[in-house]
């Protein structure tokens, strides 16, 4: 798909989203009474978003790469048909024996179209798409229409919908791999990561876990910036918990080496042997929302 492609003439971008290019990608800026975003057209990709009267709330690196292949470090990227690498994925096996497999799928280092917007003094919705070309068809051969919807308010909600329009069913994986700002990382901790287990996690090193039994809604507080992230999430049947801390920042070219001090991720995801069938003419959605209290 080409940049220009990505948005046409006939889309109507509401009076709160301003369309911009730079160095040929395409970006939504969006700009609402009650919050503000911005959203790359490559990979669907949620880069920021920062409530009104609120301190950030999604972290970007300082050394994101924006060049219209690699992945986008930080912001919501979205790992679609499966997570991780790909030969290790009971989605895509045994098709993944070649190298040019890209980790996490290939919806986040695509360019998706732009379907339509909306907007009243209450919320801004925008909605992107993502269907098959001959390359993704190469890497997994199915029929699908992806659809990113983002509606913003006081709170975020993502909703990722896979439609299945081919003629025999098919499993997925994924994940919505949230980058969080944080203030430091002695600051902060987090509720519900096991539905069975009241106690909560800190980060004190790195961590790259998979968390089985979550609660419905994760609870990351912040003392020092004195807020509460609820987290809620349908759809995934687990939540990816990560965080590479010195060494591994300093192994990643767009990351700065201190950028895990800042950062904290949770992820609800499909993963693991219980992915995700669809079959052919329904649909699944995969949904997390955000919002901010103060403690």
């Amino acid at each position: 798909m080409s940049y220009r492609d990505t948005i046409t003439d006939q889309i109507k971008l509401t009076e709160h989203i301003q369309l911009v290019t730079s160095n040929g990608l395409k970006y939504l800026h969006i700009t609402h009474p009650k919050a503000v975003a911005r959203i790359s057209l490559f990979g669907a990709h949620l880069l920021s978003f920062t409530p009104a009267n609120s301190a950030p709330v999604i972290w970007m690196s300082d050394n994101a790469i924006f060049n219209g292949v690699k992945a986008i470090r930080g912001g919501v990227p979205i790992c679609w048909p499966w997570f991780g690498p790909a030969n290790e994925s009971p989605t895509v096996q045994p098709l993944a024996q070649t190298k040019d497999y890209p980790s996490h799928g290939f919806a986040r280092n695509n360019h998706w179209q732009l379907l339509d917007t909306h907007s009243d003094s209450d919320t801004c919705t925008v909605r992107l798409q993502l269907t098959p070309s001959p390359e993704m068809k190469r890497l997994w051969p199915h029929d699908f229409n992806l659809i990113a919807e983002f509606t913003l308010s006081e709170s975020l909600t993502i909703n990722l919908t896979t439609l299945n329009t081919g003629d025999t069913s098919f499993d997925y994986g994924g994940a919505l791999h949230s980058y969080f700002q944080i203030s430091q990382p002695d600051a902060v901790q987090v509720h519900g990561l096991d539905s069975n287990n009241p106690v909560p996690r800190v980060l004190t090193g790195d961590v790259d876990i998979i968390c089985d039994n979550p609660a419905a809604t994760i609870t990351l507080e912040d003392n020092q910036l004195q807020r509460k992230l609820d987290i809620n999430n349908e759809g995934n049947n687990a939540m990816v918990v990560w965080n590479p801390w010195q060494v591994g920042a300093k192994a990643f070219v767009d990351m700065p080496d201190d950028g895990y001090q800042t950062m904290f991720c949770l992820e609800p995801a499909i993963i693991g042997k219980k992915a995700v069938t669809v079959a052919p003419g329904t649909s699944h959605t995969l949904t997390t929302r955000l919002s901010v209290t103060a403690l």
